[in-house]
């Protein structure tokens, strides 16, 4: 029995030791409070992403025919017009070839015109009963045969045509500025895959378009016609403005997200946007123009319970020490409203002249993610301090920090 009173007595003392520190601590700290302003400017709600410049109406010009470049007349940079001659190809060949159709078109023009008379004249010969119907028939195949055949060097003949008097000269489809230039003379290229590209020509560079990748979950506050602004690494303090164009359904994953590709127009008078350039781009979302804003921390805090029983403690004595007063000037916890609205509503806090805290209800609007609009609320203007964040100090701290709580607001 005797250990068992000593142990009870040995939690109780540490008990009672941990208390008496508790409340030894608790005694020798205070509340302090840190602000923010609430100030009156511009709101701009936006989204970011990057994207690439390209030139309005580009086209890729390529060859159709495989063979040595013989003369090159466009260079980089080259102001062209349409039908102007860009480069030419060797038509050595080509005119080997061209003479070649020709030959065959003459021997299988002979060749058919020979079949068709001997298929009169079996026809003839069928009629008088001199010979079969299989004869006839025979000749007659052979005489469609020799015209198909006509036919295919005629077509021969007109390819060859085409390759040395159209195909053979390249020239540029568009009005426009060559932007790259992949061929040089004496080049050979090949065509026997695909169409390689020789020049590629820009319509205009004064406008130009910007191939953004939007993410999906912002995507769905992108309208066409919406404002953007956008920056260039070239030129990092000037900025640009654009407009959405275009917006494609074709989503795109990169690095596991899914992207859309929104299209922005923009003008570049100037020129000093180029093509392939990348741009940081703001679409403008919504923008607010001389509205209230405070921080969003501002809106976040609340006083510890110790606190708002003191505050309401006090109102408490205040109106019974007045009891005519039915209003105040400054909003008082719990009188005219429903504790669960309350509870719900958003509130800002702040300290009078005098030091005592008072709560005012506000209607919030439009933010930007740092700094949110206050659109109404009791007694909240420009200038105002707002309390942000609650601080406990020591009593043993500097005369600054004691005096914290006590800070006036204006």
């Amino acid at each position: 029995m005797k250990k068992i009173w000593l142990i009870i007595f040995v939690i109780v003392l540490i008990v009672g030791g941990a208390f008496y520190l508790n409340s030894k601590k608790n005694g020798n700290s205070e509340t302090g409070y840190e602000f923010t302003e609430v100030t009156r400017g511009d709101l701009e709600n936006l989204v970011s992403c990057t994207g690439t410049l390209e030139a309005v109406g580009a086209v890729e010009v390529g060859t159709e025919l495989s063979g040595t470049v013989s003369k090159v007349f466009a260079d980089y940079n080259d102001d062209v017009k349409k039908n102007q001659v860009l480069a030419i190809l060797d038509t050595t060949q080509l005119a080997i070839n061209l003479r070649s159709s020709k030959a065959d078109l003459i021997r299988t023009k002979a060749q058919y015109e020979l079949s068709k008379k001997e298929y009169e004249n079996d026809l003839k010969l069928h009629e008088q009963d001199f010979i079969s119907e299989l004869e006839l028939e025979t000749s007659k195949t052979a005489m469609k045969t020799n015209y198909a055949s006509m036919l295919s060097t005629e077509a021969n003949l007109e390819k060859a045509e085409l390759s040395i008097n159209k195909y053979s000269i390249i020239r540029s489809p568009i009005t426009g500025k060559v932007i790259d230039r992949s061929i040089e003379e004496g080049q050979t290229v090949a065509a026997s895959l695909s169409s390689p590209t020789l020049f590629y020509i820009a319509e205009d560079l004064k406008n130009m378009e910007i191939y953004a990748n939007v993410d999906e979950s912002d995507i769905g506050m992108i309208k066409t016609g919406m404002q953007t602004v956008f920056t260039v690494e070239a030129y990092p303090d000037d900025s640009f403005e654009g407009v959405v164009k275009q917006i494609r359904l074709q989503p795109e994953t990169i690095s596991n997200v899914v992207n859309y590709t929104v299209v922005v127009e923009t003008s570049n008078d100037s020129g000093m946007l180029l093509p392939g350039m990348t741009a940081t781009i703001d679409f403008i979302i919504e923008q607010k123009k001389d509205v209230l804003l405070v921080s969003r921390s501002a809106l976040t805090f609340t006083p510890d319970e110790s606190t708002l029983m003191e505050m309401m403690q006090k109102r408490r004595a205040e109106r019974e020490k007045n009891s005519t007063e039915a209003t105040s000037s400054r909003p008082k916890m719990g009188q005219g409203m429903n504790p669960q609205k309350m509870e719900d509503a958003t509130k800002l806090w702040y300290m009078d002249d005098a030091g005592d805290l008072h709560m005012s209800i506000v209607e919030t609007g439009s933010t930007d993610g740092s700094k949110i609009e206050i659109v109404s609320g009791k007694d909240i203007e420009a200038g105002i301090q707002v309390i942000s964040k609650q601080t406990t100090t020591s009593k043993s701290s500097s005369n600054s920090s004691n005096n914290m709580r006590m800070m006036r607001p204006f």
